[in-house]
């Protein structure tokens, strides 16, 4: 009987793996964490005292061993749009071509569907630039609620 019917086991087909930026490499999805030291009770609470409890929670989940490769994330920070003059136009006309295409409000006065929607998806998606958006649509007399 030849090499065929030999059992190879897991060999290294079918792991997770990732590039890691800091040593260049492939390596496999959780090597990294398993080679490291768990550093001592002591060390912790001492590094944790001047820390909130919520960036104590992250510090904690992002260096517990079972958690694998876990990114630094910055907080999401919201600005609002900085669009003058034209550029403004522009956009408030391409927000109200946009909402016009969206489902209608029932207009109780006219007996139809006349009335202009600002969906939560819609006021997501254009979070930025909904404070001039709305000033805009008062201006023009146009029903959105």
């Amino acid at each position: 009987m030849g090499n065929w019917n030999k059992k190879k086991g897991n060999i290294g087909r079918n792991k997770q793996r990732r590039f890691n930026r800091r040593t260049g490499k492939v390596e496999n999805f959780n090597q990294r964490n398993r080679s490291q030291e768990k550093p001592s009770s002591k060390v912790n609470e001492q590094t944790n005292e001047h820390l909130s409890p919520e960036e104590a929670r992250q510090k904690a989940r992002k260096n517990h061993a079972a958690k694998g490769f876990v990114p630094e994330v910055k907080p999401r920070t919201f600005r609002h749009c900085t669009c003058e003059g034209t550029e403004l136009a522009l956009k408030n006309q391409r927000l109200l071509d946009l909402l016009r295409q969206e489902p209608r409000g029932y207009d109780d006065a006219t007996g139809a569907h006349t009335v202009l929607v600002i969906s939560p998806r819609f006021r997501r998606r254009h979070a930025r630039h909904m404070r001039h958006f709305v000033a805009f649509l008062g201006e023009r007399n146009i029903r959105y609620r």
